[in-house]
């Protein structure tokens, strides 16, 4: 007879444990792992290496080395950036940036002119975010080609061409001027010597009336003329503001301004010819046009005018005004084939415009030798009575006690006859 057992049947409450699913067991797994690296890398080995992308290549770090030797820099590659390997704490490197890094070139053997290679190096900048041995090494490219070359400076003048403009009817360029008016060139002296000007060429498809500024990119030219590029040179400026100056242009009479003459002179009645009747000139618009004639250097007839003799006059130009002729002087010429002349002795004296502080005594009876050119028909009929010898004293400075006070010679009674000489009375001045 078989034997019966009590036997418990299995519950599926321990199957369906959340303890035993598969998930969790990956979950817990991985959480295991984690910790496990955490602890490696944080206490165990915290070392680790990440790439920083594009940081750029600082070629001025050090640069005395090259540059005292009289050296500059004047072929590099386009390069401009490289990628940098950091090495270190993989809890502080994570957060570096290329702008916490700085790639140089090695100048050490750098010892003259010619292709030099350098080997690029790197070192982390930002320490103070930064902290600990960190090492960073350049990946790719690690050397560079770089050309040096002695280095010096020359300093040229713009020249302006402005063959290019065109100026209205009347006018005319006058000067042309650049800012800035010379230009430092800096680069290798083999290719400094090929370079013999500097050109700003202007160009206007417009006719110019007045003056105006406008920009003009610099060119550089060898000893015949030639545009020159240059490959290493630099300038501290290629562009310059060039001003073109544009004048106006007239023909205007000559005229000459009499003075030494009597108050009522009429000096058209002096028949006088010029070398040169008009005269060309140019100058800005607003002063030029107003002008109506050119005036010679004033003439003086008391002092200057003899029979017979001609006189170089300088031409008074107004400020700003240019001659276009060339013509600094003329000749003037008077004619005298109808004019007579007189001496006389004047006793008419006649003191004029007197302070009323003071009191004028003529001691001289007489001027004598006063000699009158005019028409010769009003010379034979003038007489000593109708002529004054004046002492203007508003021009005289006058003192108490004798002087001797110049006079100036007035004939009343005609306006074509005039003195020549200078002549003086004594007087006695005697304070009211």
């Amino acid at each position: 007879m078989q034997k019966q057992t009590n036997a418990v049947p299995p519950t599926t409450a321990g199957r369906n444990s959340p303890w035993n699913h598969p998930a969790f067991s990956l979950l817990l797994a991985l959480l295991c792992g984690f910790i496990a690296w955490t602890v490696v890398t944080v206490y165990v080995d915290p070392q680790g290496t990440i790439t920083v992308q594009d940081v750029p290549i600082n070629y001025s770090n050090s640069a005395s080395t090259y540059t005292s030797q009289g050296l500059d820099i004047v072929e590099k590659p386009d390069l401009e950036t490289v990628d940098v390997k950091v090495s270190g704490n993989s809890t502080i490197i994570g957060n570096i940036q290329n702008s916490d890094i700085m790639v140089y070139p090695s100048y050490a053997g750098v010892s003259g002119a010619g292709k030099v290679t350098l080997r690029l190096q790197a070192r982390l900048v930002n320490t103070t975010d930064f902290p600990g041995n960190i090492e960073c090494t350049v990946e790719n490219p690690k050397t560079i080609d770089v050309v040096f070359d002695e280095v010096s400076e020359k300093t040229l003048p713009v020249t302006v061409d402005a063959s290019g403009i065109s100026v209205a009817d009347g006018y005319m360029l006058n000067k042309t001027t650049a800012v800035p008016a010379e230009i430092t060139l800096r680069g290798p002296t083999s290719e400094l010597d090929q370079i013999s000007s500097i050109v700003a060429t202007v160009d206007s498809t417009a006719e110019l009336s007045d003056t105006t500024t406008v920009p003009a990119a610099l060119e550089l030219r060898d000893e015949n003329g030639t545009a020159f590029t240059a490959q290493y040179t630099t300038m501290d400026s290629d562009t310059a503001n060039v001003t073109l100056t544009v004048y106006q242009v007239r023909e205007l009479p000559l005229v000459v301004d009499f003075i030494g003459t009597p108050t009522n002179f009429d000096t058209s009645s002096l028949k006088y010819s010029l070398s040169q009747d008009t005269l060309r000139v140019a100058g800005p618009s607003r002063t030029i046009s107003a002008l109506e004639e050119l005036t010679v250097t004033d003439f003086d007839l008391a002092r200057e005018f003899e029979l017979g003799r001609d006189y170089q006059r300088l031409v008074e130009l107004p400020s700003g005004i240019v001659s276009l002729d060339g013509v600094t002087s003329v000749t003037l010429s008077f004619d005298t084939e109808d004019m007579g002349y007189t001496t006389l002795n004047i006793s008419n004296i006649k003191p004029i415009n007197v302070p009323s502080n003071y009191e004028i005594e003529v001691l001289s009876s007489l001027v004598s030798g006063v000699t009158l050119y005019g028409p010769a028909d009003e010379i034979e009929s003038i007489s000593a009575d109708s002529v004054v010898a004046q002492i203007d004293c508003q021009s005289v400075n006058l003192t108490v006690g004798q002087q001797s006070i110049p006079v100036t010679i007035q004939i009343p009674s005609s306006t074509r006859v005039f003195a020549t000489g200078s002549y003086t009375v004594q007087c006695e001045v005697v304070a009211k």
